[in-house]
């Protein structure tokens, strides 16, 4: 898989966070965003576009566009729930999809706000109140492409990073990605589709 390592390191920002059991924004050296329902985000540098639902189950879709989606591209769409990879335009067709084990722990704290829209810069990370989601920026591919990856971390543990046998999710302009986190961090490619 051509693409696998550039997956991979566009979700290592995200395990930078800090113990968060307490289910805290979670401590970084770059700022960390908490977003609510119908909060957007773009990724600076970057044609990715996200939102976060307003109904349930919380959770986050991210996708290729200004304003409207790319035609054939590809999108994901993440929760404590699972994580799917799926062309969001025309039928809607999901190409992978996988489902999470419970997640122990507190969710982030809910976020109770207007609507908002961020412009997510180079390390920067959210937090989606009222699940265990945690997504970040980096870049990757020698520094040229901006990334943006999504997972439930692990509030439960000592350990700083996603909760092992959970998916999470990854994408830029040029793909995207289905991962599933193994223990110690480990992640190994499920599902990957390269961008129009």
């Amino acid at each position: 898989m051509k693409f696998a390592p550039a997956l991979v390191v566009a979700l290592f920002p995200v395990l930078a966070f800090a113990n968060t059991s307490a289910a805290s924004t979670p401590a970084t050296s770059t700022p960390t965003i908490a977003m609510g329902p119908g909060d957007g985000l773009t990724i600076q540098g970057s044609d990715i576009e996200c939102v976060v639902s307003t109904s349930g189950p919380r959770a986050i879709v991210c996708g290729i566009g200004h304003k409207s989606l790319l035609p054939k591209s590809f999108a994901f769409t993440v929760a404590d729930k699972g994580a799917a990879i799926f062309v969001p335009t025309g039928t809607e067709q999901v190409i992978a999809r996988d489902l999470n084990p419970a997640i122990p722990g507190p969710a982030f704290a809910n976020v109770v706000h207007k609507a908002t829209n961020y412009v997510l810069s180079k390390q920067e990370h959210v937090v989606i109140g009222g699940t265990h989601l945690a997504c970040g920026s980096s870049l990757i591919e020698n520094q040229a492409v901006e990334a943006f990856g999504c997972g439930a971390y692990d509030t439960a543990t000592d350990s700083a990073g996603y909760y092992a046998g959970t998916y999470s999710v990854s994408i830029s302009n040029q793909y995207v990605g289905l991962l599933k986190i193994g223990k110690r961090g480990a992640q190994t490619v499920v599902a990957e589709e390269k961008q129009p």
